[in-house]
């Protein structure tokens, strides 16, 4: 197979702890949800706070326009921006294109990527296969240069992915193909299989949440696996639960089960009731609060030890997007109309850039703001 690659603040109210900087090599925004634990929340941003964010402008636009562009990754002063055909990597502060990469092959396209330690894992799924044809291929390339270091492939559907401890972790709920496999980073070799669909990718402290009835259709049921070995540490027959984040500490689910919102203990698979009747989509987790995004389209504010909710504020199209807490500034996405630029204490709107056309996350980081309309990055600082 043929590979192109081309080198050429409300800060002190919303309570962020000093927290050391990311160490070189696992990125300042790693994967869609910041890093492993999918919090969604980045503690490190102290430049664009509730003071700064009205601030901010237009410092540049990606070129050229590309198809299926989604929220971009920021690590070691580069941006990682996937799109339909390919992955292109930028300078952070000027936006120059440093190097492109596209699989040859016809038939794929992309649909996951994360960094990880130096590396950027991307997958490529195959689409023009007659049904039961589900396989992808997943490459690892030298993040600072796009090249190649290795590629394997994979029997089945990635929507989700999860790279730690040296583990892929590729998801997709399929008719013809296992829901989840693990393989090594390092060499490509498969490590486990199970017929459960991560239906996010969490890791808390090396361990995922699978659920489902698989392709066989089997009981439904929801297991905890090592993502390392492919154990089942706990599982629950009859439920369906949906892993939103974890902890800080990799302690702990904060899980979607039905309208309710749970706390899972990592290691022993108890179950705590937080707060009802707000059927999660998506959540935010800092120091001492939750924010949740409801399928119905509301934002809401809980303590995080009690689930009493602080606050509310219904967003039509929110549940499209997961929200994001950076610097003391709640960013919530509502796909087809704007960002909602509000104060994460009470819910306030801020007077920010309403970055219109957003049709995915916002990221937040190194001081500035990263916007996606799908075909281009627009990305404002101070």
């Amino acid at each position: 197979m043929k590979v192109l690659t081309v080198a050429t603040v409300l800060t002190a109210t919303v309570a962020i702890p000093a927290v050391p900087a990311a160490a070189a090599g696992t990125g300042w925004w790693a994967m869609p949800g910041y890093l492993v634990t999918n919090s969604g929340f980045n503690p490190n941003e102290t430049s664009v706070t509730v003071p700064t964010v009205p601030n901010l402008r237009l410092i540049y636009a990606s070129s050229p326009d590309r198809i299926g562009q989604r929220a971009p990754l920021v690590a070691d002063e580069l941006v990682y921006t996937m799109d339909d055909l390919g992955v292109t990597a930028t300078e952070e502060a000027t936006g120059a294109q440093r190097w492109r990469f596209e699989p040859v092959d016809e038939g794929y396209v992309l649909t996951q990527i994360v960094h990880a330690a130096g590396q950027l894992v991307v997958a490529a799924q195959y689409w023009a296969g007659m049904p039961g044809d589900d396989h992808a291929r997943i490459f690892v390339l030298d993040a600072a240069t796009g090249t190649v270091v290795r590629h394997f492939n994979d029997h089945g559907l990635i929507t989700q992915m999860l790279v730690d401890r040296g583990v892929v972790v590729a998801s997709g709920e399929s008719r013809w193909t296992t829901d989840t496999r693990a393989y090594s980073i390092a060499d490509g070799q498969l490590i486990w299989t199970h017929d459960r669909h991560m239906r996010l990718p969490v890791s808390a402290g090396g361990r995922v949440v699978l659920s489902g009835t698989g392709w066989a259709v089997l009981p439904l049921l929801s297991v905890i696996i090592d993502i390392e070995t492919g154990k089942i540490i706990h599982s629950e027959a009859n439920r369906e639960y949906r892993p939103l984040a974890a902890d800080e500490k990799g302690t702990k689910f904060y899980v979607a089960w039905g309208h309710s919102l749970q706390v899972l203990d990592a290691s022993t698979g108890t179950l705590t009731w937080l707060a009802s009747n707000l059927s999660p989509a998506f959540a935010v987790v800092s120091p001492t609060r939750l924010y949740v995004t409801s399928f119905g389209g509301t934002v809401f504010a809980l303590n995080r030890g009690t689930g009493a909710i602080f606050w509310s504020r219904t967003i039509p199209g929110s549940e499209y997007q997961r929200a994001i807490v950076a610097g003391g500034v709640m960013y919530v996405t509502a796909k087809g109309d704007r960002v909602h630029t509000l104060n994460p204490v009470n819910g306030a709107p801020l007077n920010a850039p309403a970055f219109t056309g957003a049709v995915d996350q916002i990221v937040a980081t190194y001081g500035r703001v990263y916007s996606t309309d799908g075909t281009k990055v627009t990305v404002y600082g101070l």
